[in-house]
C-alpha cells in the first residue's frame, strides 16, 4: 500500500463476487483481485456486511454502463453501500480513525470495485460512524434508500410537520425508511403494504392506518384518510402505482424516485412527477443524522454469506421485506 496509514500491515489480495461480462443471465463468481488503496481524502474499509438492491441488478445488466456512456472495466464487482471496520486512510481523511466502525456510499464504481468483496474503499465525505445500536448489517443498507427516502420526502413533497403522508410500497426498502422519515418528522402515515407480512412491519413501525396492498379496494381506505393537500410517495410502480394516484384527493402532491415506472396520470389537479436524489455529501449528512438520532432502523429481512451472492439477486428479485444485504465476514 502506498501513502495510506494503516495501523497493521495489510493483505495485497482480496475475495471478490465479480462479474465477467454484462448481461441478465450473468451470474457472479469469486475472484481474487488487488486491494484497493485509499487515496486522497478516502478510506479503505474492510467490510462486514454490504447493501444489495435492485440497482445491483441494472449495474450488471450494463443499465448505468449505457446511460452514462462509458465502457465498464471488468471483472466488475458491484455494491454500493457497505459498513467495517476501517483499516487504512488517505492523505486529508481526517476525523476518522483506523479501527473505527463505518458505513457508507459508493456514489461512482467503475472502476472502482464496489462492496461485494472484502474490502472498498469511501470517500471520507460519504461514510459516517455505525450507530452503537445498529448491527453492520443495518447500517451497510441505509445509504442508498435512505437518501431516497429523504429525499423525497423532505425535498420533492416538501413535507412539514402536520402534513398527511401516502406511502405506497411501504414495506419495500425506500417505503420502510420513509415511513420512519415521516414519524421523526412530525407526518401522519397511511402505508400501502405487500402482504400480510408487509402490513405488520408497516403497523409496527409506526404507521397510522395500513393497508394490504394485495387486496382488492385498498384504494378506498386511501380516500377515507386523504384530504386536499395530502402527499403521497409511490415506491414502487405498475397498475397499483396508478390506483394510488387515482385515489388522491385534488391539490395532492405526489412524487416517486427516478427508475419507478408510474402509467400516465389522467388528471391535472395534482402535482405529479419523479425526482432524483443526487447522493450529494449533504443530503448524506442529513441522513446520517437521523440515523444519530435514533430515528432510523432499517430493517433486514434476508442475509446471506459474500460467497452466496446470487442467492442474494435472487431475493431481491422476488417479494421480501425491507432490504437483502451479504455479509463479508
Amino acid at each position: 500500500m502506498p501513502t495510506a496509514t494503516a495501523a497493521i500491515p495489510l493483505p495485497r489480495t482480496m475475495s471478490a463476487m465479480a462479474f465477467a461480462r454484462h448481461g441478465e443471465g450473468e451470474r457472479p463468481a469469486p475472484r481474487l483481485l488487488p486491494v484497493p488503496e485509499p487515496g486522497p481524502g478516502q478510506l479503505l474499509v474492510r467490510l462486514d456486511a454490504a447493501g444489495v438492491g435492485r440497482w445491483d441488478l441494472l449495474e450488471r445488466d450494463g443499465a448505468f454502463a449505457r446511460r452514462l456512456g462509458e465502457p465498464t472495466r471488468f471483472p466488475l464487482v458491484t455494491g454500493s453501500e457497505g459498513a467495517g471496520t476501517v483499516v487504512a486512510t488517505g492523505p486529508g481523511a481526517g476525523g476518522v480513525a483506523v479501527g473505527e466502525r463505518v458505513y457508507g456510499l459508493l456514489a461512482r464504481r467503475t472502476p472502482t470495485p464496489g462492496c461485494h468483496a472484502e474490502y472498498a474503499v469511501l470517500d471520507r465525505r460519504l461514510a459516517w460512524p455505525v450507530p452503537p445500536w445498529m448491527s453492520m448489517d443495518q447500517a451497510a443498507v441505509l445509504p442508498v434508500d435512505g437518501a431516497v427516502a429523504l429525499r423525497g420526502v423532505r425535498d420533492a413533497l416538501r413535507a412539514r410537520a402536520g402534513d398527511a403522508l401516502v406511502v405506497f410500497g411501504a414495506s419495500g426498502g425506500v417505503g420502510h425508511l420513509a415511513l420512519q422519515l415521516a414519524r421523526a418528522m412530525g407526518l401522519r402515515t397511511f402505508a400501502v403494504a405487500s402482504g400480510a407480512d408487509g402490513l405488520r412491519l408497516a403497523e409496527r413501525l409506526g404507521a397510522d392506518e395500513a393497508v394490504d396492498g394485495r387486496r382488492p379496494g385498498f384504494e378506498r381506505a386511501i380516500a377515507g384518510f386523504a384530504g386536499p393537500g395530502t402527499l403521497a410517495l409511490l415506491t414502487a410502480g405498475g397498475d397499483d402505482a396508478a390506483r394510488t394516484v387515482a385515489a388522491m384527493p385534488p391539490r395532492s402532491r405526489i412524487a416517486w424516485p427516478h427508475g419507478v415506472e408510474v402509467p400516465a396520470l389522467a388528471r391535472d389537479d395534482v402535482q405529479a412527477g419523479p425526482y432524483a436524489t443526487g447522493f450529494d455529501p449533504a443530503l448524506m449528512a442529513a441522513l446520517h443524522a437521523f440515523a444519530a438520532g435514533g430515528r432510523l432502523l432499517p430493517h433486514v429481512s434476508r442475509r446471506f454469506p459474500l460467497a452466496q451472492l446470487q442467492r442474494a439477486f435472487d431475493a431481491v428479485a422476488s417479494h421480501h421485506l425491507g432490504r437483502v444485504a451479504v455479509l463479508a465476514t
